[in-house]
């Protein structure tokens, strides 16, 4: 019996030692040597960078903007220069926005800088170095259907069609548009009358803020008292894009009939008082009330044969043109061309301004045929070019599609009739202070 407990203790014994082994040696195995514990490190997250915005004033310079906002020394040379491989610093133009991104009590490490309304450069440094991206800004494409009805003027009209796509401010540079593409049919000074119509299709490239960043006009249709005059663009081979009829004549003739889009003041007339000698005095002209500093353009192609003070002219520009044509452009306020120079038409030949006998800034503008004044207005101007036979088939495709364009813009209902007898004062004579206003 006692052999039997003893073994059996023996045998207790023996499942410890070796169980205990077995835990002792589990526990060796796992234990983690002190030699090769990885330690933890915290690394604080670093502060957000701060981000603030300047602008451009006037007389500024880039390298002024950049030492306001941080920048020492060579610094601010090296982010100039890396501007200046997208954009000659000194061409800025003011009101041009720089955004920066810093942290605290540290040099700038990003900017973002707005070069136009079409491209950022974006700069960032890296070891010490500067670099840059330029990113685009992304346009989206769209087509604008519009029409109206003149009331008063066509600054005025009542409008139709998709008027809730317009911008601020848009329509008002549809008028100065619409005036360039017929100024060669008509005076809207003059010409334009309550009742009149209109119908445009217009491509535009918009911005994200909704500004545009092109547009042109796919046709155009005006209903001047009663007659329906269209223009259909056209391009032939690399020729520019040209206005046509639905015959296919150009709209662009030989002369404008104005140099400046504002109102009459004084019409052509032999027996007017001159306000300035007090006595009557023919005005061989027609005056038109501009802006001091409004350019003027050349109502055609031709040489410039007198660029300078002239008497009662003031400064005064007069160009030759063929067929015996001579045109005069007085009381300028700044002449842009010299005796000699060959100008196209309507190129920018001066400024507005008031000088020689004048009360208030305005353009004189005289129109003469083998040495004789004649009235602008009314003068018969040479006819347009027509296109030719070889161009005639492509342009019948792009007419059809621009009159079914036209057919899809309703007209607003019309506010009144034409009148049977044309008003003594032109409709767009009693909007001076709209023309006037910075609306373009």
């Amino acid at each position: 019996m006692k052999s039997l407990l003893a073994n059996r203790a023996a045998w207790t014994l023996g499942a410890v030692l070796v169980t205990g082994g077995a835990v002792l040696g589990a526990r060796h195995v796992v234990a983690p040597d002190p030699a090769v514990v990885a330690r933890r490190i915290v690394v604080p997250t670093p502060p957000p960078a701060i981000l603030t915005a300047d602008t451009l004033e006037r007389g500024e310079t880039l390298a002024e903007l950049l030492a306001d906002n941080g920048f020492e020394g060579s610094g601010s040379l090296e982010v100039i220069e890396v501007v200046r491989a997208y954009k000659n610093p000194r061409r800025l133009r003011p009101g041009a926005s720089v955004e920066f991104a810093q942290r605290l009590d540290e040099p700038p490490h990003r900017m973002s800088m707005k070069l136009n309304p079409d491209s950022t450069l974006l700069l960032e440094v890296e070891d010490s170095v500067w670099t840059a991206d330029l990113e685009l800004t992304p346009v989206t494409t769209d087509t604008l259907l519009l029409s109206g009805v003149i009331e008063t003027s066509l600054w005025f009209a009542k409008l139709g069609g998709e008027v809730e796509k317009l911008a601020a401010g848009e329509f008002q540079d549809y008028v100065y548009d619409l005036a360039d593409v017929f100024a060669w049919k008509l005076d809207f000074t003059r010409d334009i009358r309550e009742g009149d119509q209109f119908r445009v299709a217009v491509e535009r490239e918009r911005r994200p803020d909704g500004s545009l960043r092109s547009r042109r006009f796919m046709v155009i249709e005006l209903i001047n008292r009663g007659n329906t005059l269209p223009a259909i663009p056209f391009v032939w081979g690399s020729e520019m894009r040209e206005y046509y009829d639905a015959d296919g004549k150009a709209l662009r003739g030989a002369f404008l009939r104005y140099p400046v889009p504002f109102r009459v003041t004084s019409n052509f007339n032999r027996r007017r008082y001159h306000p300035i000698l007090k006595r009557r005095r023919p005005h061989l002209g027609t005056d038109y009330g501009a802006p001091t500093g409004t350019r003027i353009k050349a109502t055609a192609a031709g040489r410039v044969t007198r660029a300078g003070t002239w008497g009662g002219y003031g400064r005064m520009v007069e160009l030759s043109h063929s067929r015996g044509i001579v045109t005069r452009y007085a009381h300028l306020s700044r002449i842009g061309v010299r005796v000699g120079q060959y100008v196209d038409q309507e190129d920018i030949i001066g400024r507005v301004g008031a000088t020689g006998l004048a009360t208030a800034p305005h353009l004189h503008y005289e129109f003469l045929q083998n040495g004789r004044q004649t009235n602008p207005a009314t003068v018969k101007l040479p006819p347009a070019k027509a296109l030719d036979s070889e161009q005639l088939p492509a342009f019948a495709g792009v007419r059809e599609t621009a009159l079914e364009l036209l057919a899809m813009i309703p007209v607003p209902d019309q506010v009144a009739p034409p009148p049977s007898e044309p008003p003594s004062e032109p409709a767009i004579e009693r909007t001076a202070a709209a023309m006037n206003s910075p609306a373009r």
